[in-house]
C-alpha cells in the first residue's frame, strides 16, 4: 500500500482508535504518529471515548474449571465441522469486509466518528450521582447509623437506624453546623426499629455546613442542642 498522506491518515484515526483498521494501514498510522503532534492528540481524544464503549470492557480471566472443560470439549469435537458462525461475528467480517474497500472507508470512518461522540454527549450528560454524608454513633447509641442524602437538585434527606425509640415527650433533632452556629434540620421520632427518613429543611444548601449531629431534645425540638448526641459529622 502506498504511503498515506497527512490527510489521509487524520482520516485513519477514529477506525485505528477503533481497532478496526488492517495490519498495514495500522502500521502506517503508527509510523505517522510518531511525529505528527496533531494526530497523537487526536488519538488520545477518540481513545478516552471509545474507553467508555463496550469494547472497551475489561477481560476477565476465565477459572480453571472453565478452561478445563472448553478443552475437554474442544478434544472431543476437533473433528467435528466447525459451527456456522454468530450473527455478531458475521457483522464483524463484513464490517472489516467493507472497511477494505476503498470507497466505504469514508462512510465508515463519519460512522466511527458519530458513535464517538455520541457516547461522548451521552457520558457528559449523565447526571451525578446524589452526595452521601455518612454519620457516626456516639456511646449514647452505639448500634446507631445515619447518612444525610444530598440529591442533585438540592433535596435533603436523613436516614437513621438503630437509635433507640424515645418517651412521648422526647424527640430526635438534627443540627446543621457552621461556624460554631447551630441550626436545626429536622426533628423527628423513629419507629419501634429505630428508623426513620425525613427531609431536611435549611436556610442554604446544605454541602456549605462544615458539621452535622443529631441530639435528644424535648418534644418540638430546641433553639439549641441540650440534649445527649447520638450521631454526628466532623464534631
Amino acid at each position: 500500500m502506498p504511503n498515506q498522506t497527512h490527510d489521509d491518515i487524520t482520516d485513519l484515526i477514529p477506525a485505528y482508535a477503533l481497532g478496526a483498521l488492517d495490519a498495514d494501514e495500522a502500521a502506517q498510522v503508527e509510523q505517522h504518529l510518531t511525529t505528527c503532534a496533531r494526530c497523537q492528540a487526536d488519538l488520545a481524544a477518540y481513545e478516552a471515548v471509545t474507553d467508555m464503549l463496550p469494547q472497551a470492557a475489561q477481560k476477565i480471566e476465565p477459572s480453571p474449571a472453565l478452561k478445563k472443560r472448553l478443552l475437554a470439549q474442544i478434544q472431543t469435537t476437533n473433528t467435528a465441522v466447525p459451527p456456522a458462525p454468530s450473527r455478531w461475528q458475521t457483522w464483524i467480517d463484513n464490517l472489516h469486509q467493507l472497511w477494505r474497500t476503498p470507497r466505504w472507508q469514508p462512510v465508515l470512518a463519519l460512522a466511527a466518528v458519530a458513535v464517538l461522540i455520541a457516547a461522548f454527549i451521552l457520558w457528559q450528560q449523565a447526571p451525578p450521582a446524589p452526595q452521601q454524608i455518612e454519620l457516626t454513633a456516639t456511646n449514647a447509641a452505639p448500634d446507631a447509623e445515619g447518612v444525610i442524602e444530598i440529591a442533585t437538585n438540592g433535596r435533603a434527606t436523613l436516614t437513621v437506624n438503630g437509635l433507640p425509640p424515645l418517651a412521648a415527650e422526647q424527640q430526635y433533632q438534627l443540627w446543621l453546623i457552621e461556624d460554631g452556629q447551630r441550626a436545626s434540620g429536622a426533628i423527628f421520632s423513629v419507629s419501634d426499629t429505630g428508623a426513620a427518613t425525613v427531609t431536611i429543611t435549611a436556610e442554604r444548601p446544605l454541602a456549605t455546613y462544615s458539621a452535622f449531629g443529631i441530639t435528644i431534645e424535648p418534644a418540638g425540638g430546641s433553639p439549641g442542642p441540650t440534649g445527649e448526641r447520638v450521631l454526628g459529622h466532623n464534631l
